[in-house]
């Protein structure tokens, strides 16, 4: 079983969703109608769409060896009955009114292209029950219901229900605290104890999200802000949720149950989590056969748009036959490109030397290249100024102690005395402001031998080191840069600088305005772009995907004027002479007509979507760009 492999079963609380209405913090009436939707919203379309990026981003990911990575839809609180548990109920002689209210909309299943369409259509369109009752331990006991039907199937052989016991079980609960309210404690309510049992027995995690006014304001779906948790959700009301999650962590060291904001945690799930892999495990070395045992992860990991793959369309007719393509190289010689191919037993190698090309055979490539034993070395403590960040010359690591494991074959007694160590090493770093230098040789028998720096960082969770690789003498770039004439420098006593102060002050980005706005606390603009065109495209719509990427980002105005103002930084007249400002990317401009099949209409105003529409519009130089979104959801049902 691949550990990528994933069921997420959706619980969500529709009577929540209608009791949260928030308004679109900044957008007044024309605005927000120039930007495809209402001034003002319910909690319905925020989750609603977060739910659609959340399955729209898993099947652009999923592999056809993925057979298991499925999504499922239960809706609660609502005004109709329609699920298996309420049925069997039903059947052994039961009153009627057991799990009431709760909706299974969609069975768990692999995500195709209408997926995402179809799980934001059935929680708009599912209605709310008149009272706004709901019950939170019902609803979560008719989720494991529909995993214990999917992944402990009776009559299946022995491997294929190892197979199925591996994968990932996610309970994803979105309530508010009124629903939050129905869930009692383990120890007091037996049902909630027995529901805990169960899910502990099939390794299901719970997360859930809280959704709630102030939480929601700030979910700004098409800006893909990603906010903490609020204070609402300390409330006594979810306090049994919390112990749920508790013991369901406590039971499982990889479980990670717990209760965030609905829009932070629907968030999460639309990136793709990477498995971590030790860059080194070994020895961090002291001296003489005197060191920690320590493993090196990297902290960051750029993501790319999914890669796009040739395929053959002589294929088109049969489409359970593979379409892609083979892709074979041959050689000729530069000097009778119309003569026979270069078979590779004719190949050699050869490095330039002047005007000539001198061939190295197998023996002598050997000689040239130097090998080192994997090792880690410390060779001195320096300063850390004279290691700053921006000396680093590639990703950052963490440095931890490695665990007592089968693989790593370290007793538990030496696992955490390198542990202990490693904490009195950083914290005498800390102390002191240094930073050791190592040495390291990562693979064994490489080439390539790296130094780098290992600084202190103290946290709740532990004490651990931070990897920083540093350069040579020739990855060092010195220019030659143009030096600053003293007339441009201002003094301290400068008046000048109080403008400059008061830039700085106003685009602090604390509090509140920290909440809405980090850059690594947003989703990626691009990858957003590439997921909405690839939905649009398997859904039909004809759409090109040409847009400028931005971020939510923006700066206080009028410090902004008051500063260029002062040194005379909007004299140009000619727009395109001067720097664009953030306040011109935010300039509405008016739409074109969209430009997608003619199958989808117009979106409706009384159905908004935070992701962007597909519009087309002029850029500055004339050129036509498209804002690319998928399709209404009014058109799904004449997609059959």
């Amino acid at each position: 079983m691949s550990a990528r492999d994933h069921a997420v079963m959706f619980v969500v609380d529709v009577s929540a969703l209608d009791r949260c209405v928030v308004a679109c913090a900044g957008d007044d009436e024309d605005e927000a109608r120039r930007n495809g939707h209402v001034a003002t919203t319910s909690a319905r379309a925020i989750v609603a769409s977060c739910i659609r990026g959340c399955v729209n981003a898993k099947t652009q990911l999923r592999t056809p060896s993925q057979r298991d990575h499925c999504f499922g839809l239960t809706l609660f609180g609502a005004r109709d009955t329609s699920n298996d548990v309420a049925a069997a109920a039903l059947d052994d002689d039961g009153e009627g009114d057991e799990y009431a209210g709760i909706v299974t909309a969609r069975q768990l299943r692999p995500p195709e292209s209408k997926t995402g369409l179809e799980y934001e259509r059935d929680i708009l369109e599912t209605a709310a029950a008149a009272d706004g009752a709901a019950d939170v331990p019902e609803a979560l006991a008719v989720a494991c219901d529909s995993l214990i039907r999917k992944y402990s199937p009776e009559g299946v052989n022995a491997a294929t229900k190892k197979r199925l016991a591996g994968c990932v079980k996610d309970i994803v609960l979105i309530t508010d605290a009124t629903g939050a309210a129905t869930m009692q404690s383990a120890v007091d309510d037996e049902f909630v104890a027995t529901l805990l049992d169960g899910m502990k027995a099939q390794n299901v995690r719970l997360k859930v999200g809280v959704v709630d006014a102030c939480e929601m304001s700030r979910a700004r779906g098409d800006a893909g802000v990603r906010v903490t948790a609020s204070a609402t959700f300390r409330e006594p009301d979810f306090e049994a949720l919390r112990q749920a999650c508790d013991v369901l962590a406590a039971a499982d060291a990889g479980n990670d149950s717990g209760v965030v904001g609905a829009s932070a945690l629907l968030l999460d799930l639309q990136i793709k989590r990477v498995r971590p892999t030790s860059g080194y495990r070994g020895f961090l070395s002291f001296g003489f056969n005197a060191g920690v045992n320590v493993a090196l992860y990297k902290l960051n990991t750029e993501a790319v748009p999914v890669k796009l793959n040739r395929y053959s369309e002589e294929l088109a007719d049969r489409p359970e036959e593979s379409h892609q393509t083979l892709v074979e190289t041959t050689y000729r010689n530069v000097n009778d490109l119309d003569g026979e191919f270069v078979p590779p037993e004719r190949h050699v190698k050869a490095f330039r030397y002047g005007k000539q090309h001198i061939p190295i055979d197998a023996e002598t490539e050997s000689r040239l290249s130097m090998r080192f034993e994997k090792s880690m070395k410390v060779i001195g403590s320096i300063s850390m100024d004279e290691c700053p960040l921006w000396l680093s010359v590639g990703e950052p690591s963490v440095c931890v102690p490695q665990p007592s494991t089968k693989t790593t074959g370290l007793s538990q007694e030496r696992a955490a005395a390198d542990a202990t160590a490693l904490s009195a090493l950083a914290r005498a770093l800390d102390d002191a402001k240094l930073a050791l230098l190592v040495r390291g040789a990562f693979t064994e028998g490489t080439t390539s031998i790296h130094i780098g720096a290992l600084t202190p960082r103290l946290t709740d969770a532990g004490d651990f080191l931070l990897y920083t690789p540093l350069p040579f003498k020739e990855d060092y770039n010195e220019y030659s840069l143009p030096s600053v004439p003293a007339s441009a420098r201002v003094d301290a006593d400068d008046p000048r600088l109080v403008d400059a102060r008061e830039f700085v002050r106003a685009n602090s980005l604390d509090g509140d305005r920290r909440a809405t706005t980090m850059p690594w606390e947003s989703l990626n603009p691009t990858l957003r772009a590439y997921r909405d065109l690839f939905e649009a495209r398997a859904l039909g719509a004809q759409a090109s995907l040409k847009r400028r990427p931005s971020l939510a980002l923006g700066v206080a105005e009028a410090s902004a004027c008051d500063f260029a103002a002062r040194f005379g930084l909007n004299a140009a007249q000619d727009r395109s002479a001067r720097p664009r400002l953030a306040a011109d990317e935010d300039t509405p401009k008016a739409p074109s007509p969209l430009r997608v099949s003619e199958s989808l209409p117009e979106r409706p105003q009384s159905q908004p979507s935070f992701a962007a529409l597909v519009d087309v519009v002029k850029t500055e130089d004339g050129e036509e760009e498209a804002l690319v979104s998928p399709p209404d959801l009014d058109v799904f049902d004449d997609m059959e």
